[in-house]
C-alpha cells in the first residue's frame, strides 16, 4: 500500500516541492479518519511522487476519494497535485500503476 502523490506535468520544478507538501497536508487532513489511511500511515507510510500529463492527472483526479491540491502562485493556482486514498496494491488503478515517477525533467537517469 503507498500513498502516491501525482504531480502535473506543466507545474514547474522548482514549485513541486512546495506544491507536494502542501497538498500532502490537505489529503491527510482530509483522511485523517479513514481507516484505510490510518492503516497506511501505521503499517506502511510508503510514498511515491509521479509526473501525469493532464489526461492522467483528469483520471486521478476522477478518483472517488482524491484530494486536489495547488500553489496559489503556480499555474495561475490551478490544481496540479492529485493524491487518492491509498489503497491496497491489487486495487491500484492502472494510470497510477503505470506512471512514472517525477524527477526534475532534463535529468537523466
Amino acid at each position: 500500500m503507498k500513498l502516491y502523490i501525482a504531480v502535473l506535468d506543466q507545474a514547474p520544478d522548482y514549485m513541486v516541492p512546495t506544491i507536494v507538501a502542501h497538498a500532502v497536508l490537505g489529503a491527510h487532513l482530509l483522511f485523517e479518519k479513514d481507516p484505510d489511511y490510518q492503516y497506511w500511515l501505521a503499517a506502511s507510510y510508503k510514498k511515491c511522487v509521479v509526473r501525469v500529463n493532464r489526461k492522467e492527472f483528469d483520471k486521478i483526479a476522477a478518483l472517488p476519494r482524491a484530494h486536489l491540491g495547488h500553489e496559489n502562485t503556480t499555474l495561475n493556482g490551478e490544481k496540479c497535485c492529485a493524491i487518492p486514498l491509498p489503497c491496497a496494491n491489487e486495487a491500484l488503478p492502472n494510470v497510477l500503476k503505470f506512471a512514472k515517477l517525477w524527477k526534475p525533467q532534463g535529468v537523466e537517469e
